[in-house]
């Protein structure tokens, strides 16, 4: 987090010293975004804010190896247009750094659960497409493997669902 004066760092195509302890407000394009920060850092400027060049939002890197110390975040054309109207003002910049940028976590709970079991469900009915919606049920909480108190609980359900076993379990009813 970073709070001084706004500045207009046009596209900050060179250091410039009168960003020295500033916020820097930088539009994009023409040189890439880590010069865009590297120029505002070596000019001792404390922030750097990018906004498009276009209408609406984009994703910006420093790109590998970037030795950016200052933080540096991008915004949308409207929001830097906006800003430019609080040029003169003490702005602030969070920057937050995302650790999870693969698109893949690690969750728990009915939301997690749902797709899983359904796929399954969908999986063993196919193995005994006459049988009932009702029968997929009971051959799914009859086969799940109890986790937690004994019988379907608030934090476990029914348990763990096991496919070969659930499927064996209906194509035997």
């Amino acid at each position: 987090t970073a709070s001084a004066v706004l500045v207009d760092g046009g596209r900050a195509f060179a250091p410039n010293t009168a960003w020295s302890g500033k916020v820097v407000l930088v539009e994009r394009g023409d040189n890439t975004f880590n010069e865009k920060v590297q120029n505002v850092q070596s000019s001792g400027g404390i922030a750097c804010v990018i906004y498009n060049n276009i209408a609406g939002t984009f994703s910006g890197t420093l790109g590998e190896g970037n030795s950016s110390r200052i933080p540096a975040i991008g915004i949308t054309q409207a929001n830097g247009l906006a800003l430019k109207q609080s040029l003169g003002k003490t702005a602030t910049v969070t920057s937050h750094v995302d650790t999870n940028v693969s698109g893949y976590a690690r969750y728990d709970g009915t939301s997690m659960a749902t797709p899983h079991v359904a796929g399954v469900a969908a999986v063993i009915w196919s193995a005994a497409p006459g049988k009932s919606n009702a029968q997929v049920r009971t051959a799914l909480n009859a086969t799940a493997l109890d986790l937690g108190a004994a019988g379907r609980d608030n934090s476990f359900g029914f348990g763990l669902v096991r496919a070969f076993a659930a499927r064996n379990y209906l194509l035997n009813q």
